[in-house]
């Protein structure tokens, strides 16, 4: 499963149940791979953090994010 990385601002919120942000994983600490696709599952990881912090689908391709 892929893994996107958010910035540490964004951890509450996703804990809260908030939808993931396009800012959370394009600035400083967050952190995406080029290759993931429209539709494709993923693992939401957190800046200094080891476990994931959600499982989901994208909305949209890496690389229009």
């Amino acid at each position: 499963m892929k893994k996107l990385q958010v910035d540490r601002g964004a951890i509450k919120f996703v804990l809260a149940g908030a939808n993931i942000m396009c800012p959370g994983l394009t600035s400083p600490g967050g952190a995406l791979d080029d290759a993931v696709a429209e539709e494709t599952p993923v693992a939401i990881m957190a800046e200094g953090k080891q476990h994931a912090l959600a499982i989901g689908f994208t909305k949209m391709s890496a690389k229009e994010m």
